[in-house]
Parts: structure tokens; C-alpha cells; sequence
């Protein structure tokens, strides 16, 4: 994590912090991804720094698994009803298995881009 001047944001950096405004309501929450058009909000809510993540690719190395356990609820909701069947849980495991591998791959990808 590191402090910058808002005037330092870059397309595709991550807060790693919110942004608090003075009433103590937050403006933007950990995570969001930021952008060089969000800095005259930034200066109009009198922010001056913000907190980022040091390394953009961490927001992959968190976003898959988020992504996969997501996929994994929905599959659970789409064959509650069917689950029962060892085709069914055949075909649930295997959409399951495809989903982590898919993002696991894509993680892999970025990382080697990167």
C-alpha cells in the first residue's frame, strides 16, 4: 500500500483504503478500481491523498477467487433441486472444476503480461 497525491492517480489503480469525507461517510470504499477522471471529485470533496495498492496485479490475484467462489453459489442454487442425481452432481462438479481452472488460467495470464 502506498500514499499519493490525488494529482498521481493513474487509470487502473485500486484504493486500498476508502475515502472518508468529512462527515464521515464514505465517498469510495477499498477496492474500487480509480481513474484519472474521478481526480476533480477527489478535489472537489478536498481530498488531497489517497491510498493505493502498491501492485495493480493484486487486484487479479483477489478478484479470481472472488469470482470463482461467486460462480460456485450460483452453481449450488441453479442444481439445488437436482443435486441428488450422480449425473447432475457429475455435471455441477464439473462446471465447478471448469470455473476454477478458467480463472486460474486468466490469473496466470495477467501475471505473465504484467
Amino acid at each position: 500500500m502506498k500514499k499519493i497525491q490525488v494529482d498521481k492517480i493513474e487509470d487502473g489503480m485500486v484504493l486500498a483504503k476508502p475515502i472518508v469525507g468529512n462527515s464521515g461517510n464514505i465517498l469510495l470504499n477499498e477496492g474500487v478500481i480509480l481513474k484519472k477522471s474521478m481526480i476533480p471529485r477527489l478535489k472537489n470533496w478536498d481530498v488531497p491523498f489517497v491510498s493505493v495498492q502498491s501492485e495493480v496485479e493484486s487486484v487479479e490475484e483477489v478478484a479470481a477467487p472472488v469470482v470463482v467462489e461467486y460462480k460456485s453459489d450460483v452453481l449450488d442454487e441453479v442444481f439445488k433441486d437436482v443435486i441428488k442425481n450422480p449425473i447432475m452432481k457429475i455435471i455441477l462438479e464439473s462446471t465447478r472444476d471448469y470455473f476454477r481452472n478458467k480463472y486460474a488460467d486468466e490469473n496466470k495470464g495477467n501475471k505473465q503480461a504484467g
